[in-house]
């Protein structure tokens, strides 16, 4: 009889990054709503700089993780994750820097330094914008390194099945893309016709999607992927033949809601 291989390593690295895409969407949510630009809301600004200073160095421990995995070295992805993460680290550090800037040079007496206030905010924001994106990116390249090594490694069945269309959902959730407003209606971006109800729905009875209060939009709620919801998401990626596909796989509308944005 023999020896069951071991569990592919790149598999708790690419469930790192996914929680780490899910806790940048937390951040970003906190960082959009658009009365922290107001002077007298420095205190709330303060706990934000923290946890953008914590993104950095998590961000950091993700990337020195990643660097031993076995990696192929035809498409480079070795070099397209570690400059991607690399990037991550110096956009979370400056806008760290920029909220800083936004406390330490307010003057509420100041028109100019309220603008300015208000710049380094927005700045900050563009910054980490794209955060989550780029670490699910990242979670995918590894991911299809796994499949690569199946022969070497073992690979985490996902234990729940999911349908392409929950796969989608549930990767744009762990992007911090999808919100329901106050009438029950999912939004991914600006688009209300991205993600459907039902498939929401389905996520949530099987315990892989949970909601939280939006800071950026009174009376939304942000959907984000529970603990297990991430475990089963690193098992799909890495399995394109049980029909979930990868990001290219997308309805066109999903994915252009996602690269849209938040509501404003």
């Amino acid at each position: 009889m023999s020896e069951p291989l071991p569990v592919a390593p790149h598999f708790n690295v690419c469930l790192q990054m996914l929680s780490l895409a899910t806790q940048y969407a937390r951040c970003f949510d906190r960082l959009d709503d658009q009365s922290l630009s107001a002077p007298e809301e420095s205190g709330r600004i303060v706990p934000q700089i923290k946890a953008v200073r914590l993104l950095a160095e998590e961000a950091a421990a993700v990337a020195k993780v990643s660097v031993p995995l076995p990696m192929s070295l035809l498409d480079h992805t070795d070099r397209t994750v570690k400059s991607r993460l690399s990037q991550l680290q110096v956009v979370t550090t400056a806008a760290a820097e920029n909220l800083e800037r936004a406390v330490e040079e307010s003057d509420p007496a100041s028109s100019a330094s309220l603008d300015m206030r208000l710049r380094r905010i927005d700045t900050a924001r563009d910054l980490l914008a794209t955060a989550s994106a780029d670490l699910i990116a990242c979670a995918e390249r590894v991911a299809a390194e796994m499949e690569r090594y199946r022969s070497t490694y073992s690979i985490p069945e996902a234990r729940h099945p999911l349908t392409a269309e929950q796969f989608q959902v549930l990767r744009l959730a762990a992007q911090g893309a999808v919100s329901v407003d106050e009438e029950g209606q999912p939004w991914v971006g600006l688009d209300k016709t991205a993600v459907r109800a039902s498939a929401l729905r389905a996520l949530d009875q099987q315990g892989l999607v949970d909601s939280e209060a939006s800071a950026a939009w009174a009376g939304d709620v942000h959907v984000l992927p529970t603990p297990i919801g991430m475990v089963v998401l690193a098992a799909s990626l890495c399995r394109p033949n049980q029909g979930v596909g990868d990001a290219r796989s997308a309805p066109p509308a999903a994915r252009a809601s996602a690269q849209a944005g938040p509501r404003r």
